[in-house]
């Protein structure tokens, strides 16, 4: 019987009387499986908690809380505020129940979480998988990733000036094809995709690379 944990909102008006009623949430075994974000192509689901239930703003103000207490709480103002609801999943050991002291006014979701969950370390991964019973939920976890698996993270675009070096070193990698010089175009071409994978030009740059190295 799987062990991870699940919370959900209510309105904030019956919210007491509704998180008075949970159970104690009980870890994670050590060999669940979570399912893995897909960062390329997210769900619907998944769409809605970054686009909405990570954005909805939260006004907080625990001293000495559960860390478990105050996530029922985000949840509690995503319902109200953003009209979505957000469902937690407990990771393996993730500490729950840990005190914790945390402040703070009209601050997005993801940040505060970022907040909460920076100083132990620990992590969040919106679940992006369809079909999956998870999918759109927020899984708690103890490896610090911030709303996306680890090495699924979204690359951000190139700036201006990366695009514009990125697009001149692509014209060097190939005319040293045309020279024939195909290790130094691995060399450069391999370059743009290092410091520059969001650039337009890394595109090409990867495809040029998988044909030297066939």
């Amino acid at each position: 019987m799987r062990s991870t944990v699940l919370f959900t909102a209510g309105a904030l008006l019956v919210w007491a009387t509704f998180a008075a009623a949970q159970p104690t949430p009980k870890e994670g075994k050590k060999d669940d499986k979570a399912a893995p974000a897909d960062a390329t192509k997210p769900t619907a689901a998944a769409e809605v908690t970054r686009a909405k239930a990570l954005k909805a703003k939260m006004s907080v103000d625990f001293k000495d809380a559960r860390l478990g207490d105050v996530l029922k709480e985000f949840a509690a103002q995503v319902d109200m505020r953003a009209d979505v609801t957000i469902l937690w999943a407990y990771g393996p050991d993730f500490p729950y129940a840990k005190k914790v002291s945390y402040a703070c006014k009209d601050k997005p979701l993801e940040a505060a979480l970022d907040e909460l969950l920076k100083t132990d370390g620990l992590g969040y991964v919106v679940v992006s998988k369809g079909g999956d019973k998870y999918d759109g939920w927020v899984r708690l976890t103890t490896t610090g990733e911030r709303g996306y698996e680890k090495g699924a993270e979204p690359v951000p675009p190139a700036t201006a000036a990366e695009e514009a070096d990125a697009v001149e070193k692509l014209g060097l990698a190939k005319k040293l094809i045309e020279a024939k010089k195909d290790e130094q175009a691995k060399t450069v071409l391999t370059f743009i995709l290092k410091r520059y994978p969001g650039a337009k030009a890394a595109v090409e740059a990867k495809e040029l690379l998988a044909k030297l190295t066939k």
